[in-house]
């Protein structure tokens, strides 16, 4: 009993989780994704993430693996030019005054151009655009 009186307790402190950095780090997962289902495209495939899903079998409850499609972040305009838009809290953002798509041009470009936006996002370039999305975000929650 005395080495217990011997430590410094605390009470328990409920930690909240910072929306800039969940945003940001769901936001380099979500590009990671599109990275696969980029290189996927390329070689005629469809990317599918398998998620845990409780599904019901015979009246009884089961967990399993389920292949689910991704929603991709890019598309081809009229010119059949493939363009990517990035995601925070699934809204578009703003990369520069009212331009929200990257021309991508061929599928082949795809790729780079994703692993490009990943490095800029892990150098901090995005950061400013992000705190923007948490901000507008926290806005209208609370009206």
């Amino acid at each position: 009993m005395s080495i217990l009186k011997s430590l410094k307790l605390a009470e328990q402190e409920k930690g909240k989780a910072d929306p800039f950095r969940s945003a940001k780090t769901r936001l380099i997962q979500n590009l990671e994704t599109q990275l696969k289902c980029a290189e996927a495209m390329i070689k005629g495939e469809t990317y599918m993430q398998a998620r845990m899903e409780t599904v019901e079998e015979n009246g009884t409850k089961v967990r399993k693996t389920v292949n689910r499609p991704i929603r991709h972040w890019y598309w081809r305009d009229g010119e059949g030019r493939v363009l990517f838009s990035i995601r925070v809290l699934n809204k578009r953002i703003e990369i520069d005054q009212g331009k929200t798509d990257i021309i991508v041009g061929r599928d082949a470009n795809l790729p780079k151009t994703v692993k490009s936006l990943l490095d800029a996002l892990n150098a901090g370039e995005f950061d400013e655009h992000v705190k923007f999305a948490v901000a507008d975000r926290e806005k209208r929650k609370a009206g």
